[in-house]
């Protein structure tokens, strides 16, 4: 709940300080590129023996595809909204292996193997206040966003440590939670003409974590990833309709 009151709070907070008549052009837009996880969300390393790394997310390089806009309230001050898609992709063979010999060595088993299905795909709402200075036909935006990642999937994780021939599976269950995220943006926009501009973005946003579920555990050895946090880095380019 407390998530929720942050976001609808920031809101309340930028539409009450701007409402002056906006005296610049209003615009949305679409865009398309990558985007790079950072921190724990990239990290591949499952640990040491007693120092299992949860947080872990083994996510990789991926695409974005969103819409974005920003209505002008306040000579440069705007009200700015993006709604993005992202895909960070699946684990490896490699990563399942990484893992298999982590639970191997962190229950002290005869055999650890890992196997993973689904991808991270989620999307982020995120609205906040933008600055933008003007040069001409260029502009430079600034924006600091509130918001939320809604999951669509995370990678699901089957694991099976064998010990003396017997098998005891359990799981890392895909996830579709929610959570709530933050971040920040700068662009730089050019107008072709009086209603069609090409937009340069890069865009950094940041969750906390979104809950993950483990399944028929009969303990908590090993690696435990019960949140995901997420952070990335976002490179697009874009077209912007003035209105």
């Amino acid at each position: 709940m407390k998530k929720y009151i942050i976001l609808i709070s920031a809101v309340l907070i930028t539409l009450t300080t701007f409402k002056a008549k906006a005296q610049e052009k209003s615009y949305w837009g679409v865009f398309g590129g990558v985007s790079v996880p950072t921190g724990q969300f990239a990290n591949s390393d499952y640990g040491t023996f007693l120092h299992d790394n949860n947080k872990a997310g083994f996510a990789k390089t991926g695409m974005t595809l969103g819409l974005d806009g920003a209505w002008y309230v306040h000579k440069n001050w705007a009200i700015a909204a993006t709604v993005s898609y992202q895909d960070q992709g699946q684990l490896s063979a490699n990563d399942a292996h990484t893992l298999a010999a982590g639970y191997q060595d962190a229950f002290g088993v005869d055999q650890g193997a890992v196997t993973s299905t689904k991808r991270y795909q989620n999307l982020n709402v995120l609205v906040g206040p933008q600055y933008s200075f003007f040069f001409s036909k260029f502009a430079v935006d600034l924006r600091a966003n509130v918001g939320l990642i809604k999951s669509f999937s995370t990678p699901q994780i089957n694991i099976v440590i064998t010990d003396a021939g017997i098998s005891y599976p359990f799981a890392q269950e895909s996830s579709k939670a929610s959570a709530f995220a933050y971040g920040g943006s700068a662009d730089l926009r050019y107008n072709f003409t009086k209603k069609l501009g090409l937009v340069l973005k890069e865009n950094y946003v940041a969750s906390s974590g979104i809950d993950i579920t483990n399944t028929q555990r009969v303990n908590n050895a090993g690696r435990l990833d019960t949140k995901q946090p997420i952070t990335i880095l976002q490179t697009t380019l874009g077209l912007n309709f003035s209105f």
